[in-house]
C-alpha cells in the first residue's frame, strides 16, 4: 500500500487546516501535540523583507521562481509577511507541488533552528475554486503510466458530482491539470523550462486558473507509475475534503450569525 493512503488520516489534518487558516494564526493542537502555521512557500534565497513577488521579472510567476532557486540549491520556506516570520521545512518534499502557496502547515516547531518538523501541509482554497461550476481536466507530460491520471480523474470528478465537465478549457471556470512534474505556472503561455525524458515517480495535481494560469490549489503523492491512477483519486479525494470541509464552514457561519441576529433583536428598540 502506498504510504499516505490512509483516508480518515488525511481527512482529519485536512479539516484542521481548514479551521486554522480562518482563524489566520498559529493554534495548539493539544491531541496531537502540535501547532498549524499559516504562510506563503517561498525559497530560502529570495524570501526577503519586499517578498518574492517583488524580485520577480516580467512574466514570470512565485511558483516558477520557487522552483528554480530550489534547484540551484536554496530551500522552501514557509513565509509569512504579515508577521514578518520565515521557517524551515523538514519535509522538502510536501512544498514542491504547493510553490508559491498559502498553505497550512502542520507540526512542530524547534524553536532553537527555526524549523518546522512538518506532518501535514494544506493549501488554502481562495474564492475562486469556491464559486467553479465548469471543470476541465487536463494532463501534460504524461507518458505511459501517467496517462491513467486524466481517465481516473474523469471518473472520480463525475462521481463527485459537484462540478460539470466541459471539453474546452477556455470554457471551464477551472482546470484540472495532472503531470509527472511541478507546475511552472505555465499553462497559457506554454513556455515552460521542463526538457529531457519524464521519470514517472509522483503525480502532480494543479487546480489552474484558466484565465491567468495561476495554480490555486496543489498536492502530490510520490507512489511511482504503478498506483498513478490510485495517486489520483486520491488527490481528488484530498482536495473533495477541503471543498466539502470549507462549504461546512460558510453555512457554519451563516448559521452563528443568524443566530446572533436573533438573540440581539429582542434587545433592539430598548
Amino acid at each position: 500500500m502506498p504510504s499516505g493512503s490512509a483516508p480518515s488520516f488525511r481527512t482529519k489534518r485536512a479539516i484542521i487546516g481548514i479551521a486554522v487558516w480562518v482563524l489566520f494564526t498559529p493554534l495548539l493542537l493539544v491531541a496531537q501535540g502540535e501547532q498549524a502555521f499559516e504562510g506563503e512557500i517561498t525559497d530560502s534565497m529570495c524570501t526577503g523583507p519586499s517578498g518574492q513577488a517583488a524580485m520577480l521579472k516580467q512574466g514570470e510567476t512565485v511558483a516558477r521562481c520557487t522552483i528554480a532557486c530550489v534547484k540551484m540549491g536554496a530551500k522552501y520556506v514557509l513565509s509569512n509577511a504579515e508577521n514578518k516570520t520565515v521557517y524551515k521545512l523538514d519535509d522538502q518534499m510536501k512544498p514542491e507541488a504547493l510553490a508559491g502557496h498559502n498553505v497550512v502547515a502542520v507540526g512542530t516547531l524547534d524553536k532553537a533552528t527555526g524549523t518546522i518538523h512538518v506532518a501535514d501541509m494544506i493549501g488554502a482554497l481562495p474564492p475562486k475554486v469556491m464559486k467553479a461550476v465548469l471543470v476541465y481536466v487536463d494532463c501534460v507530460d504524461c507518458p505511459r503510466g501517467m496517462a491513467a491520471a486524466k481517465k481516473a480523474a474523469v471518473r472520480e470528478v463525475g462521481n463527485w458530482k459537484r462540478f460539470y465537465l466541459v471539453p474546452d478549457w477556455h470554457k471551464a471556470d477551472l482546470i484540472f491539470l495532472f503531470s509527472a512534474r511541478p507546475y511552472l505556472g505555465d499553462y497559457i503561455t506554454r513556455d515552460g523550462e521542463h526538457r529531457g525524458p519524464i521519470s514517472v515517480e509522483t503525480t502532480y495535481m494543479n487546480i489552474i486558473d484558466p484565465r491567468t494560469g495561476e495554480s490555486l490549489w496543489g498536492d502530490s503523492r510520490k507512489w511511482g507509475s504503478w498506483f498513478v491512477g490510485s495517486a489520483t483519486k486520491d488527490l481528488i479525494d484530498g482536495f473533495r475534503v477541503q471543498v466539502d470541509a470549507e462549504e461546512g464552514r460558510v453555512a457554519g457561519l451563516l448559521a452563528f450569525d443568524k443566530d446572533q441576529h436573533l438573540k440581539a433583536a429582542p434587545n433592539q428598540g430598548k
